[in-house]
C-alpha cells in the first residue's frame, strides 16, 4: 500500500486566517517547514560563537515575525511571505544580542579602553519593527529593479555587480569576473545606482538620467565644434 505523504496546507492561506484572528493557524504556520527551517537556520548562523542559544533568538525571530504579521505589516504584493519573514527575523535576532551584549557594559558614560569613544555612542537604537518591515520592502524592490535592469542592459554586468557588492567583493574581483577593468566597474556602478535613484524618483528636478548623459556630451562636444568654427 503507497504511503501518504503528510503536506503542509497552502502558506497563503495560513497567513490569511492568523491575520483575521484564527488561533489554530498560529500553530500551523510555527509548524510549517520552509519558515521553520528558515528561522532555526538563521538563529544557527547569527547565534554562532554567542552566549545566547540558537533555541532562544529563533523564539525571538517568531515573536517578531507574528507581531509583524498581526499588524499587517507583510503584504502579499510586496513580494513573497519566506524571504520578508527571513529578514524580519534577522533583525530582531541581532538586536537580541545587541541587548544581550548591553547587560555586561558596567556604564554606558565609560569610554572604550584606549580610545575617547564613549560606550553610549556604540549602542544601537532601540529595535524598531517598521523601520525593519519597510527596508526590507526596499531591499526587495531594489533587488526587482536590479534583476530588470540586468535583463534590459545584459551586457553591463548589473546583476554580476550586485551580487558582488552584498557578498563584500573588491572591485578588482568583480572586474576579473566581468572581464573589465577596475575602473570600467567603478563606472558601470554609479551608472547602476543612478538608474536606481532615477526609477525610484530619488534624482533631484533637472537631472539627467543616466542615458541622457551620453546624448548631453554629444551635445556639448557639438556645441563646442559649433565654438571653434
Amino acid at each position: 500500500m503507497p504511503s501518504v505523504m503528510s503536506k503542509d496546507p497552502p502558506l497563503a492561506k495560513l497567513i490569511q486566517r492568523y491575520i483575521n484572528g484564527d488561533s489554530r493557524a498560529c500553530e500551523q504556520l510555527l509548524s510549517y517547514r520552509e519558515y521553520r527551517q528558515r528561522v532555526i537556520r538563521i538563529a544557527h548562523k547569527q547565534t554562532r560563537g554567542h552566549t545566547i542559544s540558537w533555541e532562544d533568538a529563533a523564539q525571538t525571530a517568531h515573536e517578531k515575525v507574528f507581531q509583524a504579521l498581526k499588524k499587517r505589516d507583510f503584504c502579499p504584493e510586496r513580494g513573497d511571505f519566506l524571504p520578508w519573514a527571513g529578514t524580519v527575523a534577522k533583525f530582531a535576532i541581532i538586536d537580541l544580542m545587541r541587548k544581550e551584549k548591553q547587560k555586561y557594559c558596567r556604564s554606558l558614560d565609560e569610554h572604550i579602553p584606549g580610545t575617547d569613544i564613549l560606550l553610549s555612542d556604540t549602542v544601537a537604537d532601540d529595535f524598531n519593527l517598521s523601520d525593519v518591515v519597510e527596508r526590507t520592502h526596499l531591499v526587495f524592490q531594489v533587488k526587482k529593479a536590479i534583476a530588470a535592469l540586468d535583463q534590459q542592459y545584459p551586457k553591463r554586468g548589473y546583476l554580476l555587480m550586485w551580487q558582488g557588492k552584498v557578498q563584500g567583493k573588491t572591485y578588482t574581483q568583480v572586474a576579473a569576473e566581468l572581464g573589465i577593468t577596475q575602473s570600467a566597474v567603478s563606472k558601470r556602478w554609479k551608472e547602476l545606482t543612478a538608474r536606481i535613484a532615477d526609477k525610484f524618483g530619488l534624482l533631484p528636478d533637472g537631472d539627467n538620467k543616466p542615458e541622457d548623459k551620453g546624448k548631453q556630451g554629444q551635445k556639448n562636444r557639438q556645441t563646442r565644434s559649433n565654438l571653434n568654427w
